[in-house]
Order: C-alpha cells, then sequence, then structure tokens
C-alpha cells in the first residue's frame, strides 16, 4: 500500500540533500533519513495505539504493533546502530561524521523500514524515486565499485542540454549536472536521462 504523502515527501527531501551541492550534505541526510524512520513507525504504532504520546527511539521499535525488536529483529539492530549514530552526529561530537556509503546504506535501510511500515510502499513510488534509490544503491556499500565509477565517467560525459549554445552572460555560471556535486540538478527531474545511463552500462535495479 502506498505510504503516507508526508513520508514520501520527507523521503524526496532525504534524497534530494543527500545528492545536492550543500555543505554537510551526508551528515544532514543521514540525520534526516533517522527522522524518516521514526516518522514511519510512530504512523505504524499509532494504527494500534492511537493515543500514543513520546515515545523514544527504540522503545518504540520494540511495539509489537511496529516489529522491529533491536534484539531478535535484524533490520531493528540495524536502524538502532543508525539511531545512535545520528544521536552522535547532531548532540555528541561536532567533528564526528559519515562518509558517502555510509549515508547510502542507512538511507537503503530507513525505505526497508518504509517498506515494513508500509507493505508495498515501494512499489508504489514515483518512477523517479525508485531511479534514484536505484543511484543510491549503486554508491552503498552493496554497490559494484567498477559499474559506479563507469556511471560516474558517464555522467560527467553526458550532454544535459545539448540544444544550449549561446554564450555565458557576465552574471551566468556554467553548472555541469554531470559532475557528482550537482547531480542533484538532474537526478529526480531528468531521471529519464540517468536511467539510460543505468541501464546502458548495466547497472541492476535496486532489489
Amino acid at each position: 500500500m502506498p505510504a503516507p504523502r508526508d513520508i514520501v515527501d520527507l523521503l524526496e527531501c532525504v534524497i534530494s540533500v543527500y545528492f545536492s551541492d550543500v555543505r554537510q550534505k551526508v551528515r544532514a541526510a543521514f540525520i534526516l533519513q533517522d527522522e524518516l524512520v521514526e516518522m514511519c513507525c510512530k504512523v505504524r504504532a499509532r494504527t494500534a495505539h492511537p493515543t500514543l504520546g513520546r515515545i523514544k527511539f527504540v522503545p518504540l521499535l520494540r511495539l509489537a504493533a511496529v516489529g522491529l525488536n533491536p534484539t531478535n529483529v535484524q533490520l531493528g539492530a540495524t536502524l538502532e546502530h543508525n539511531h545512535e549514530t545520528r544521536n552522535e552526529l547532531q548532540h555528541g561530537n561536532a567533528a564526528f561524521t559519515v562518509d558517502d556509503q555510509h549515508c547510502a546504506d542507512a538511507i537503503l535501510d530507513a525505505v526497508h523500514a518504509l517498506e515494513h511500515c508500509f507493505p508495498g510502499a515501494r512499489a508504489a513510488l514515483a518512477d523517479a524515486l525508485k531511479l534514484t534509490l536505484r543511484v543510491v544503491h549503486l554508491h552503498s556499500s552493496q554497490g559494484n565499485i567498477q559499474l559506479r565509477t563507469r556511471f560516474e565517467d558517464e555522467m560527467r560525459r553526458a550532454r544535459w542540454n545539448p540544444s544550449e549554445k549561446r554564450a555565458l552572460r557576465r552574471d551566468e555560471v556554467a553548472l555541469m549536472p554531470g559532475n557528482r556535486r550537482n547531480w542533484g540538478l538532474v537526478m529526480l527531474s531528468d531521471y529519464s536521462n540517468v536511467e539510460a545511463i543505468l541501464n546502458k552500462i548495466g547497472v541492476p535495479p535496486w532489489p
């Protein structure tokens, strides 16, 4: 079944930040994915406990209605670990950080939590979001390093504005969407071209 609109909006926000060109984007995306997990679990919990108020993260996972007890559910244990990392990022050590791959793994974990709370939610996502998750998977610890390198090369070589030939005005800056830092310009808006590159080099769909 589809997830609530506000949860899907938050997932899109996480993806947008991850592919953006803002400072500390990986840190911000990691914190946001944890918010996404907590929101999914609270919505699911309230189907059985309509009056549920404030509750800490791990007790929330342990609720029978949520079914992600870290003691006996691997996804729950992973989400608890991600939450501890998020707390360190946000409240513990200003110098502590995560890398791109760790963030990609956490985003995929959050989508697994989304699917757990709303079975069928992944299949109901918009094609653009499914495509971005395919790229996130490629950059996760589960991704193929050789295909990742080829993808990044193909993104740089692609012609994103083939009809644009005019000279830049003095107040304009040329942006290259194929550079990793600028992928946010095309990942959701021009996803069919990104998909063509993925298919061309044989990147499999995210399972």
